[in-house]
């Protein structure tokens, strides 16, 4: 089953992550009048026909009139900019991390990401950083002055998310940042951030791998670091570090950071020892007559409420399946693709799943792309629930046992999460 990375900034618009450079792309344009109303007449059939989440939001919620606002500041947008911004906050409006607009040209301009950072503790801590000033473990107390929130308020209205933790971590993106500001340390420092001369060297600080990674430790234990399901060859290669496992006393997946990509079938196929559930979900189903039935009493047919109901399907363990221990490592950056892997990973009752909460967002998008102006939005068509029916989406997985991150082990370059983990694997 296809799913679409999830990789928390690429959720919002197309750019690069750290220590990686966008491929080259066609030339684009901006579009002009009649084709902003094209566009924002495209999204608002997708949404009206597609989307699969209207339960989740506010009772309030009036799409219609948010539509409306929307395509007059589209309309009047001064620039590709400021329409981009728009278009972003209609779909950020949704609050579903799987139905966003995306521009590339965002990411073109962009230079390397400076640093990254997320609530470690309940503060904005930086996590990697490429700035000489800034190190893994500093935490940031103002930024031009301003409360870190403060003073990104502008920016978390135009991420699209499912939950407040995902929206946290998707608002530090760049490219809709000023060139210049201050940040403003707990240990009383002042540090410039000039966007336009970042330099283009590894981060410092705990990163995503850009491969599958398999570390074989003293203790018996084999660790499998897949980044991502977006390439079959990720997947491959986790299948191939199963298969050559030996005599390992056990196998601990780490996933952190994994943004999905296409569940990962044939890599549970190579693992789980016992039957597992998918999920149950939910998909729109367009009735003419029910919409006419709406009109026909002078009311405006809301966003898609008729759903048909499937799964979960439950699918039998394979001949020959690897049958030592496992646990997986997980956190908030785990969506997608790669929740489908640790949801089935734990219905299969395979092994612990260890860390913190993964993303809680899923649900094969509908994409309308535009290529002559390097825009595109997606609508997720699928809200999906746990094989019994509880809510996942905007909830995730919650780990077994509960790893946070912590200061300390930043400051200090380890991996204290990955030893805990270890030591709970063997201990089960």
């Amino acid at each position: 089953m296809r799913r679409t990375v999830m990789l928390i900034l690429a959720a919002i618009v197309a750019a690069p992550a750290l220590g990686q450079s966008p491929a080259p792309q066609p030339a684009i344009r901006d579009p002009d009048l009649a084709e902003r109303a094209y566009i924002a007449a495209s999204a608002y059939h997708a949404v009206k026909r597609y989307f699969a989440h209207a339960e989740g939001l506010p009772a309030d919620y009036d799409f219609e009139a948010r539509y409306r606002a929307y395509l007059a500041e589209a309309l009047a947008a001064p620039d590709r900019a400021a329409f981009t911004r728009a278009s972003m906050r209609f779909f950020a409006s949704l609050r579903n991390g799987h139905s966003s607009f995306t521009d590339r040209q965002l990411g073109e301009r962009a230079g390397p990401a400076p640093f990254s950072v997320r609530r470690v503790d309940g503060r904005w801590t930086i996590t990697e950083s490429r700035l000489a000033d800034l190190a893994p473990g500093d935490v940031i107390v103002t930024i031009d002055g301003q409360s870190p929130d403060a003073w990104l308020a502008p920016r978390r209205e135009l991420v699209a998310a499912s939950n407040e933790a995902a929206a946290d971590r998707a608002q530090w993106f760049f490219p809709l940042m000023p060139q210049r500001f201050t940040i403003g340390t707990a240990g009383g420092r002042a540090v410039v951030v000039d966007l336009n001369t970042v330099p283009d060297v590894p981060p410092r600080g705990r990163r995503r791998p850009e491969k599958v990674e398999t570390i074989r430790r003293p203790d018996g234990v084999l660790v499998i670091r897949i980044p991502s399901f977006d390439d079959r060859a990720f997947e491959s290669a986790a299948i191939d570090a199963v298969k050559q496992a030996g005599a390992a006393r056990a196998i601990l997946f780490d996933v952190r950071g994994n943004g999905g990509g296409a569940t990962p079938s044939r890599l549970l196929a190579a693992i789980m020892n016992r039957p597992y559930r998918g999920t149950l979900y939910v998909t729109p189903q367009t009735i003419a007559e029910v919409d006419a039935q709406q009109v026909f009493g002078d009311g405006v047919p809301a966003l898609p409420k008729m759903m048909l109901r499937l799964g979960p399907d439950v699918t039998q363990p394979a001949p020959g399946a690897w049958a030592g221990k496992m646990a997986v490592l997980a956190d908030g950056g785990c969506g997608s693709a790669c929740e489908d892997f640790v949801l089935r990973f734990r219905d299969g009752k395979r092994g612990l799943v260890l860390g913190e909460a993964t993303a809680g967002t899923t649900g094969q998008p509908y994409f309308v792309r535009f290529p002559e102006f390097g825009m595109s939005f997606r609508v997720s068509t699928k809200r999906e629930y746990f094989p019994d029916g509880a809510p996942f989406e905007g909830v995730g997985v919650r780990p077994d046992r509960a790893i946070p991150l912590t200061l300390a082990e930043l400051r200090d370059g380890g991996d204290v999460q990955l030893e805990q983990a270890v030591k709970a694997l063997l201990a089960s």
